[in-house]
């Protein structure tokens, strides 16, 4: 497996590529830059030979001077004191998704099983530099022919005592939650990123024996520990170990509003879709005891709230939207979090290109498919090309391809970057790759050009009718960044007025993603959607395989939507790649078929941050991965 340092680098906490630190200055502003030398390794687990590198870890932090006009500042001096009692920490996060009655690995645990708030652990898990460390994983071994893996479960791994004495984690406990999470084997299962288990292993069940568990490869990934089976897995999937006696013992009723994890941090109090509780376990921990008594998370939606409490004292940590982090670095709050950015690109679902299923081999009758039933301008339909609305000499292919890259031009990033989320992002121009990583190339980029926008639009065969309108589109926006709610419904009614100025009739769809996530499962929606779907986030490294959930790999679970046949190969051949650079230019491939087609062209990246109050919480150090992790590494003051 190869192991990636992140470089988190911040303008008013910032979000940097894992590979090229880039610094930028504000008027008014002086930025003081920490530098630490890291070693990093990075291990390519197929043969398990170690590479080292050296690289800068860059962290930038500002000292707020004169504000820019309009610009909101807030007096340090007025940094209040925690009103938590001891050892407490309360945490205010935006919205109820994170805090519902389903998701996590098992399709049936409450809050995601608490990955974030240290009461799950899994086989592997980021460290502070490496996205491999063993875990409950004390051992591998895979098999030369990369046809399965062995894993010896880590001995004398206590479960929480909720509801009951579970006894300590055994094999028998990892293979059952991997094969309930796996959709090919539980039907029922709509975990979260779940088919990548299905994609990994297909139908066959990983097997326990001893304190060993078995699992054998239907596509080999070499990131099958650095993520697929790892706590920070992409898009929110983790195997994460919970008891099967407890599920036996108490049913699936019971296991939906409580939890029973192995981390330093067990449930105390559990209020479905208001706030969760996390307390210190009372004993010693085999990896780490917590250094606070407890962590509470609430949900609070409203930004101007969650600033408000944090300003009186009241919350001790909170989510602040992007373009409120200046203020909050001006009045003295520290920024903290794992080094992570959201990527937001718009996904276009419905584009259905594969004829075979990658897992089973069947057929799919996509011909006939819902999704081509009524023809879309971003849809484009390989099975029956000619239409009766393709202009003279063009098919249904190249149209859409032409509506999806003006649409992909016709948006200005940095005006998005400096007036709806405050300066502190970075457009973003083909999800899953960063701009400043050093393998980026200007040729990937989609200029902000309204004119050759509207010219293909007009090639396309959708010119302005005397309303000045061309063709209706809905956009949905995705769960990330507090989903429509949060900063990402300000992204989405950004990016929307851009194509109105197109011509576009643009209907922002800001409902539950619980209710759109049926469609990408069945693949039947048309409905583009703002999303990073699953890997956008910039300290995935650029050599990492790419395109996954865009493949029929994935089928019976969550999906981008669209499907490709150029997408699985190359995706197979880097899952098996074990060179390194090999990866790179494989997935150099991959960007120029996904800048040509259009098919999740980037806007914006925004960082990943909360604020804390530094007159409570000294430091919050966390290992690479979401948006926080680690509560157990809190200091206070």
């Amino acid at each position: 497996m190869f192991r990636r340092q992140m470089l988190l680098k911040l303008f008013l906490l910032t979000l940097a590529s894992a590979l090229t630190v880039f610094s930028v200055a504000c008027g008014g502003e002086k930025i003081v830059e920490v530098e630490k030398i890291v070693e990093v390794e990075k291990i390519v687990e197929v043969e398990k030979i170690v590479e080292k590198e050296v690289e800068k870890v860059v962290i930038a932090t500002a000292v707020p001077g004169a504000a820019s006009p309009g610009q909101v500042t807030l007096d340090p001096a007025d940094l209040p004191n925690s009103k938590s009692q001891g050892g407490e920490v309360r945490v205010a996060v935006v919205s109820f998704g994170a805090l519902g009655t389903s998701g996590g690995s098992l399709p049936d645990v409450p809050f995601g099983g608490a990955r974030q708030l240290g009461g799950a652990e899994s086989l592997f898990s980021p460290g502070p530099q490496n996205f491999d460390e063993m875990q409950l994983a004390s051992d591998w071994t895979l098999a030369s022919d990369l046809s399965s893996v062995e894993i010896t479960i880590r001995d004398g791994v206590k479960f929480h005592s909720n509801g009951g004495d579970w006894g300590n984690v055994t094999a028998e406990d990892m293979a059952w939650v991997i094969n309930r999470t796996n959709p090919a084997i539980n039907p029922e299962s709509i975990a979260a990123s779940a088919a990548n288990l299905t994609a990994l292993f297909g139908d066959t069940p990983v097997t326990a024996s001893g304190n060993t568990i078995t699992g054998t490869f239907n596509n080999f990934d070499v990131r099958w520990a650095s993520n697929l089976l790892n706590q920070e897995a992409s898009g929110g999937l983790t195997t994460f170990a919970t008891s099967k006696k407890a599920f036996d013992e108490k049913g699936v009723a019971w296991l939906k509003t409580n939890f029973v994890g192995t981390g330093p941090m067990q449930v105390g109090e559990f209020k479905p879709g208001i706030s969760v509780t996390m307390e210190k376990v009372p004993y010693d921990h085999w990896r780490k005891n917590a250094s606070i008594d407890s962590i509470t998370m609430i949900a609070v939606p409203e930004e101007a709230t969650r600033v408000a409490m944090m300003q009186t004292g009241e919350m001790d940590v909170a989510y602040i939207a992007p373009k409120d982090m200046r203020m909050m670095a001006s009045g003295g709050f520290t920024a903290v979090g794992a080094g992570s950015g959201t990527q937001e690109g718009i996904m276009f679902p419905g584009n259905l290109w594969e004829s075979h299923n990658a897992v089973t081999g069947e057929a799919l009758d996509i011909p006939s498919h819902g999704v081509y039933v009524r023809a879309q301008p971003w849809t484009g339909n390989p099975w029956t090309p000619d239409d009766d609305d393709n202009p003279a000499g063009m098919d249904d292919m190249e149209q859409a391809r032409l509506v999806r890259q003006a649409l992909a031009r016709g948006v200005d990033r940095e005006a998005i970057n400096q007036y709806v989320v405050g300066g502190v992002g970075r457009p973003n121009h083909v999800t899953y790759f960063s701009t400043v990583n050093k393998h980026w190339d200007s040729k990937w980029e989609y200029p902000y050009d309204v004119a050759k926008a509207n010219a293909m639009l007009d090639e396309a065969g959708y010119p302005k009718g005397d309303d000045g309108l061309r063709f209706q589109m809905p956009l949905f926006v995705g769960p990330e960044l507090g989903g429509g709610a949060g900063p990402a419904g300000e992204i989405g009614d950004a990016i929307a007025g851009y194509w109105q100025e197109l011509g576009l009739d643009v209907q922002v769809l800001k409902y539950a993603y619980g209710v759109f996530r049926p469609g990408l499962v069945s693949r039947t929606t048309v409905v583009p959607m703002l999303t990073g779907c699953d890997d956008g986030n910039p300290i995935y490294p650029f050599d990492w395989p790419k395109g996954l959930v865009q493949t029929t790999l994935t089928r019976g679970g969550f999906s981008c939507g669209f499907e490709s046949p150029e997408i699985l190969a190359w995706y197979q051949a880097s899952a098996k790649e074990p060179d390194q650079d090999k990866r790179v230019a494989i997935n150099k491939e991959y960007l120029d078929y996904m800048h040509h087609w259009a098919l999740f062209p980037g806007f914006i990246m925004v960082p990943n941050i909360h604020f804390a109050n530094p007159n409570h919480i000294k430091e919050w150090p966390m290992n690479l991965g979401g948006s926080f992790n680690s509560p157990e590494n809190i200091v206070l003051k």
